[in-house]
């Protein structure tokens, strides 16, 4: 069995680009870290032992969350304005590349490009999870095994709601005329992303597939807009539904 951990980077609100103060993210991005049951306690540790080596470092507390946005925009959160900000994404490239190259994992990235997209900001959320959804299942058989899907706890009505119709396995609505998702079990289970450290790598995988896709000049200086290219694009798994380079785009 794969379990597939998912966060998000932006929101589902609606983007003006006339009014920046006042009006949300420009993207709304979903990705998924697919790891095999077989390697789940490999995966964590590995990743336990990194958190253990940077807070031995006296970089992060091994008990904080390791959230991208707040590390690189951290207002008044004590633990990540003691770190230079050369150091903090330092730190997040290191992850990256623990991510890359040490986790047995393979990574489903959706974007949403809000000023491109024809969708209108209601079909936001539930478009980007049947993108999510249809990759994975399509992950699933080609390995012939089955999967569960983790989300933090956002959106989870509506997101459940969805699912349900993607599976076939709601009630009273009949289910969506796409193509059938079978390979997924039941509904997604719901974890706060700061007692998981498997939805946080998925946090860290998304916020630089952010950095990527819409990136920031006055970030380039710490070669912000390069990370997932250099340390993830290859773990990309390449479905049906995204791009040649292994990431979905709406």
């Amino acid at each position: 069995m794969y379990f597939l951990y998912v966060d998000e980077s932006g929101d589902a609100g609606k983007f003006d680009s006339s009014n920046l103060t006042k009006t949300g993210s420009p993207y709304l991005i979903y990705t998924g870290l697919v790891v095999h049951d077989a390697q789940w306690n490999q995966t964590l540790n590995t990743i336990k032992n990194f958190r253990k080596k940077i807070a031995k470092e006296s970089f992060v507390s091994y008990n904080q969350e390791f959230h991208c946005a707040e590390m690189i925009d951290p207002r008044k959160i004590g633990a990540f304005t003691q770190i230079s900000v050369p150091d903090r994404w330092k730190l997040i490239e290191e992850y990256c590349d623990l991510i890359g190259k040490v986790v047995k994992s393979s990574i489903i990235a959706a974007v949403l490009n809000k000023e491109t997209s024809l969708l209108k900001p209601e079909e936001y959320t539930i478009a980007m999870i049947t993108k999510l959804y249809q990759s994975f299942n399509h992950f699933l058989l080609q390995k012939k095994e089955r999967g569960l899907v983790f989300f933090d706890r956002a959106n989870e009505r509506k997101i459940s709601s969805h699912v349900r119709k993607l599976l076939g396995t709601n009630v009273t609505d009949r289910p969506l005329e796409i193509e059938q998702i079978d390979c997924i079990l039941e509904d997604p289970v719901y974890k706060a992303s700061s007692d998981s450290m498997l939805i946080q790598s998925a946090d860290v995988v998304a916020y630089t597939v952010k950095e990527k896709e819409f990136p920031r000049a006055a970030r380039k200086k710490f070669d912000a807009d390069l990370i997932f290219d250099r340390k993830l694009l290859a773990n990309c798994y390449n479905s049906h539904v995204s791009d040649n380079d292994g990431i979905i785009r709406r």
